[in-house]
């Protein structure tokens, strides 16, 4: 089994909060992805049999949101815009670097520090070319912001020393 004791201790508690089983699957899964880093085929059967259901109906769910990770994500998930306006402002500038920088979109790193992907939209119009690592914003993520939040990483700072310099440079305008 995949899953901590800890996991199936949850789910259960969140099952029983609902009269139908199947109400419960988002958060289950959740769960189960915070505990195991992603939902590997056997997270998904493991999950299918906690909710009496088939992993064919688990794994309908887990490829429908793009919340819910088939792949080890890395410990630093890049999640780019590449909605309309973001790419005006820059994002496929962006993706462009982060393949360079990263590798292929979905692939995580040799060292599993990092991965990314290209998301439909964050919100975060305003700040375009919008994106979010481990899903906490980063505004304005050029090319140029990519290889100084990718050099950072690297380097061994955390997401959120990394990120408060990123917005501290961007509310000084440099």
């Amino acid at each position: 089994m995949p899953l901590s004791q800890e996991f199936h201790d949850r789910a259960q508690q969140l099952l029983a909060r609902y009269p139908v089983k199947r109400s419960a699957l988002l958060m289950v899964l959740h769960d189960a992805q915070d505990d195991a880093g992603f939902l590997s085929p056997e997270v998904i059967r493991e999950v299918a049999s906690v909710m009496g259901l088939t992993a064919a109906d688990v794994a309908g769910v887990a490829t429908f949101y793009t919340m819910y990770k088939l792949s080890h994500p890395g410990r630093c998930l890049i999640s780019l815009c590449t909605n309309v306006s973001c790419v005006i402002k820059g994002a496929d500038e962006a993706a462009a670097r982060l393949t360079e920088l990263v590798g292929p979109e979905g692939q995580t790193t040799a060292d599993g520090l990092m991965s990314w992907e290209q998301v439909e939209c964050l919100a975060y119009c305003s700040a375009a070319p919008a994106a979010q690592v481990n899903y906490r914003d980063v505004p304005h993520l050029t090319a140029d912001r990519v290889e100084t939040l990718c050099s950072q990483l690297r380097a061994g700072r955390s997401v959120d020393e990394v990120l408060q310099a990123m917005r501290t440079e961007e509310a000084a305008g440099a």
